[in-house]
């Protein structure tokens, strides 16, 4: 149920290109700039549509060239299923699936569940609660099958409330209620899906994962649904209705919900060191994979940049000992073979290893 081909053409400094990755492990190695962290975003672009690296699509197309595209086959159901996205330079996107065109990007999200580690990957811990959201409702999508339609209703009924909010309305009318009956039936059904998958992700990282952890004692994760605990949501919408309308939109419901982690009492990114951020991060992602393949037969993948990055050779091993859990699809790059061995030689799971050089990639 892995990705058992890609193909990248026009993308980044890569021409052309095709592999045949290993189920398992596959290990990129290549020098600063040689286009090894781009074959990690092409596999994240055919998921997502986007890029992990910059918001800029046009950089994602090859210097000259009109569009890039990123083909791919994923072993499902011992069937191979061909998936395939493009892009061309005024930002319009293609995708396929089995040779016919899909009208939405989560059709091809479902089929890969794709989950990215880089150098920069703080920003679940320093980003704000649209970060640690974004990750929570990655995993929400493709544990709890009500999730995705629930939300996209939800956000239109919070749409046509934030468009009556900027019209300036002086009470609390009977408009305003009708939007406020739907938002808190949908808002209710978003946040039940929430709670079931953080329910299935604690008792895993809890009873499996933490103990990998050399700081474990203490930590919990908290969840805000994005009104105040214990409160009716048409409580607080009332309540702060005067405010929403100053605003000009709305300020409580399940879009402003956050999801952290603390030790202690204190949040993490305040008492962590950053080479212990970036373990209990593995940590996470580890577990979210590991729930996503269980509970969807679904193989995710985990893409990892740079894994030497800020580790010392204590955390490497630790990263290790997580990833020796992990049975996810694993790529991962490094400058060197030399700088990832003490991760990947302990993996007793079949390996492939890549060179990567001025965007041309050898199987070695």
């Amino acid at each position: 149920m892995s990705l058992t081909q890609l193909s990248l053409s026009h993308f980044r400094n890569i021409e052309a290109m095709t592999i045949t990755p290993s189920e398992h492990v596959n290990v990129i190695l290549g020098a600063n700039g040689s286009g090894k962290s781009s074959l990690l975003e092409a596999i994240f672009f055919l998921s997502h549509g986007k890029s992990f690296r910059t918001t800029n699509t046009k950089l994602l197309i090859k210097h000259n060239q009109n569009r890039c595209v990123v083909h791919g086959k994923k072993s499902l159901h011992h069937l191979q299923v061909p998936v395939g996205i493009s892009k061309d330079a005024q930002g319009e996107s293609s995708i396929k699936i089995q040779g016919k065109v899909a009208r939405r990007m989560s059709e091809l999200a479902q089929l890969l569940p794709v989950q990215v580690i880089t150098p920069e990957s703080y920003s679940l811990f320093f980003g704000g609660p649209k970060e640690r959201r974004r990750f929570l409702d990655l995993g929400v999508f493709h544990v709890e099958h009500e999730f995705m339609l629930a939300w996209q209703q939800f956000s239109q009924v919070l749409k046509q409330r934030n468009a009556l909010l900027k019209t300036k309305p002086k009470k609390y009318s009977e408009q305003i209620k009708y939007w406020d009956k739907e938002f808190v039936r949908l808002a209710e059904r978003v946040n039940a899906c929430r709670e079931a998958y953080i329910s299935r992700f604690t008792e895993l990282f809890f009873g499996k994962i933490i103990d990998s952890l050399p700081f474990s004692e203490g930590l919990e994760i908290r969840f805000s649904p994005g009104w105040k605990t214990g409160e009716a949501l048409q409580s607080e919408l009332e309540s702060h209705f005067e405010r929403d309308v100053k605003l000009g939109y709305t300020s409580k419901g399940p879009h402003k919900c956050d999801f952290n982690f603390h030790i202690n009492g204190i949040s993490v990114e305040q008492v962590l060191s950053r080479g212990q951020l970036k373990l209990l991060l593995y940590a996470l992602k580890i577990t979210q994979n590991d729930l996503i393949e269980t509970q969807s037969n679904k193989q995710s993948i985990l893409l990892i940049d740079d894994l030497p990055s800020e580790l010392s050779s204590e955390t490497m091993d630790l990263v290790a000992r997580l990833l020796l859990l992990c049975k996810s699809q694993l790529f991962i790059t490094a400058i060197d073979e030399q700088s990832i061995a003490s991760v990947v030689e302990p993996m007793k799971r079949e390996q492939k290893m890549f060179h990567v050089k001025h965007g041309n990639l050898i199987t070695r």
